[in-house]
């Protein structure tokens, strides 16, 4: 039987999508999945059970299965990307995965008062040091060549992620990352609070991709509501969302260049950048482009202004991109040195379950933006790049570039001066999911919504295949480029720690 056929006959829930297993049915479910490529979205828990969210062609099919006596078989068997919930699931609720792939902590690092703070009854503990070691798996400890690291402390501007790796000759034998460091309990924050409160707080998990996350997590409650929005908010949205996407690819092939010595580069991106958010910022609100997006419709003290914004932005935008796409193919080593640099396999995207900006320079079609009638008659598919490298990112992020400049151009007039409306909410007992493209990928919420408030939130994000792709993808380069590959990846703590 396969991986479908196991979650759907599974008991209904008042989830149309979501299904109850027993123990016996998940280890089946576990095993099916070492041969199905069922994409999988992720696994958390909420203290008593146990959740996995899978897509089906773009549409949510999430399975659950009761705690017994604190654990539950391990998907990392079958599902790489899981490895990371797992540990996170172990340091927050104390819920032990069996037969798991990695067992090592991911954000209790002994710094916390308490162990296991979500569960039922945290746990106290007299040992904990108070001082972060990082804890590396056997196969790292067993790697030939000297260990170097690569953080915060190493100076120079990093994440707060810790890489420790081994190296010979210049180049990177084994890497392995420790995060946490920026782990922040979202969890524990949107339990119980209200979705306004909430909203805000998705807006805040990662830098740049407020408006991604924010809508995510509005349509997600719209969803649970059974409602929708109006078309000009939905509008709205998709104009906030592509204004984000230039604003976060142009910082992004800044950084990329800076790392590779090229700053006449990066210092175009940046003024490109800057130009464009003096124009945003007075309708917005917000430089970040923060709290734009609330449950029920959008938030701009000059709404009326977005349809113009979006043909100003376009104009100049499309005025700009050939000679930035010129200056960057053309300044002296920056594609040299970018090219085979990083480089994805197919195989290592499929194992970890990567979808997004990085799969499409891989050749890849792969994009949320396609299911999302909010993009009907807006998005073209941007494609052409095959081979994977720092190199072909970097070009895809200029192609994504001009195809959000378009986007913004075609909806101008649609939007023009109208002011969007806002739905109020009846907020039942219920639970909802929805998903957007996201910078560097799909950005998907899943929220339960009880009494009026919010009694739990899912976030998935890409960091957490990022994170493992990038371990893999900076073996045999240069020890001085691991920084720009990880750039290059989205490698994102913040993201990743949640």
């Amino acid at each position: 039987m396969d991986a479908l056929s196991l979650i759907r006959g599974g008991e209904p829930t008042a989830t149309p999508w979501r299904f109850r297993l027993d123990e016996l049915a998940w280890r089946d479910l576990v095993e099916a999945l070492r041969a199905d490529p069922l994409p999988f979205c992720g696994l958390w828990c909420d203290g008593t059970d146990v959740h996995a969210l899978f897509l089906v062609r773009d549409e949510p099919l999430a399975v659950t299965l009761a705690l017994e006596d604190g654990r539950y078989p391990a998907l990392s068997p079958a599902r790489a990307a899981s490895t990371l919930y797992e540990r996170a699931i172990y340091d927050l609720y104390g819920a032990e995965a069996m037969w798991a792939r990695d067992v090592r902590p991911l954000f209790d690092h002994e710094v916390w008062p308490c162990s296991s703070p979500l569960a039922a009854r945290p746990g106290v503990s007299e040992a904990r040091s108070g001082l972060a070691v990082f804890q590396p798996s056997e196969r790292f400890a067993t790697a030939a060549g000297a260990v170097d690291g690569w953080g915060p402390a190493s100076g120079g501007v990093s994440p707060p992620l810790y890489v420790a790796f081994t190296q010979s000759r210049g180049l990177v034998g084994q890497a392995e990352s420790q995060s946490g460091y920026a782990h922040r309990g979202m969890a524990l924050r949107w339990r119980g609070s209200r979705v306004e409160d909430g909203c805000r707080l998705s807006g805040r998990v990662v830098a740049g991709q407020s408006v991604a996350h924010q809508s995510a997590f509005c349509m997600a409650v719209e969803q649970a509501c059974g409602q929708t929005v109006g078309e000009q908010a939905g509008l709205a949205r998709v104009a906030l969302m592509e204004m984000e996407r230039v604003l976060h690819h142009l910082y992004t092939l800044a950084d990329m260049a800076g790392r590779a010595q090229a700053p006449l580069v990066a210092a175009h991106c940046m003024m490109l950048r800057e130009t464009m958010l003096e124009q945003i910022s007075p309708v917005t609100g917000s430089r970040l482009l923060m709290d734009c997006c609330r449950p029920g419709g959008v938030r701009l003290p000059e709404a009326e202004r977005l349809g113009a914004v979006c043909e100003s932005l376009a104009g100049i935008g499309q005025a700009a991109h050939p000679a930035l796409l010129e200056l960057w193919e053309s300044f002296p080593g920056l594609v040299a040195r970018l090219k085979g640099l990083g480089v994805t396999r197919a195989e290592d995207l499929a194992r970890v379950g990567l979808e997004g900006l990085v799969a499409r320079a891989a050749g890849q079609d792969c994009d949320t933006r396609r299911a999302l009638a909010l993009y009907e008659g807006l998005w073209r598919y941007t494609a052409g790049r095959q081979y994977g490298s720092a190199a072909d990112r970097a070009l895809l992020l200029l192609d994504e570039v001009a195809e959000s400049l378009s986007q913004l151009a075609r909806l101008a007039p649609r939007i023009g001066d109208a002011m969007p409306d806002r739905e109020a909410l009846s907020l039942p007992d219920a639970e909802g999911m929805a998903m957007v493209e996201g910078p560097w990928g799909r950005v998907a919420y899943w929220v339960r919504l009880q009494e009026g408030r919010l009694a739990q939130v899912f976030c998935h994000t890409p960091a957490a295949a990022a994170l493992l792709l990038f371990e893999e993808s900076v073996k045999d380069q240069p020890v001085e480029d691991l920084p720009l590959v990880a750039c290059s990846l989205g490698v994102n703590a913040a993201a990743l720690d949640g």
